[in-house]
């Protein structure tokens, strides 16, 4: 397996375990008070289970050796990560204060995230799509 093909995925991979571990670890968003589950919990659920669908279409692109086959799992995790963007603040709503660690912290993560796991998909989807066939 030559390494040198596959660093686009690679970085895909990256940027998808960054999103979907720091989303519960460093980068999560408020604790919960007691008893009492905050919206912004479930928002960071749905990042880290889309960060996690995100880690398993980039390792299924590193795996599977059609370059045809790659460029659709790129072009869905571009899609995916679009999706993850939006999930706090848009989808599931988060604290209303801006001093609050799910808007200043949890939120911003995401976004930058996501963005750059939709930017790697979609690189490595258009180096799949215009290569030759070898």
């Amino acid at each position: 397996m030559k390494l040198k093909r596959h660093i686009p995925n690679i970085i895909l991979l990256i940027f998808s375990l960054a999103l979907c571990i720091g989303s519960f670890t460093f980068f999560s968003a408020c604790a919960g008070h007691g008893v009492t589950v905050m919206a912004c919990h479930w928002a960071q659920n749905a990042v880290t289970a889309l960060g996690a669908l995100l880690t398993g279409m980039s390792l299924a692109a590193i795996i599977i050796p059609d370059r045809k086959v790659k460029a659709g799992l790129e072009l869905a995790a571009v899609l995916t990560a679009v999706l993850t963007a939006i999930v706090p603040g848009v989808v599931i709503s988060l604290c209303m204060m801006n001093s609050m660690r799910c808007v200043s912290v949890f939120r911003p993560f995401t976004i930058l995230f996501a963005s750059l796991t939709a930017l790697a998909a979609l690189a490595s989807a258009v180096i799949h799509l215009k290569k030759k066939e070898q």
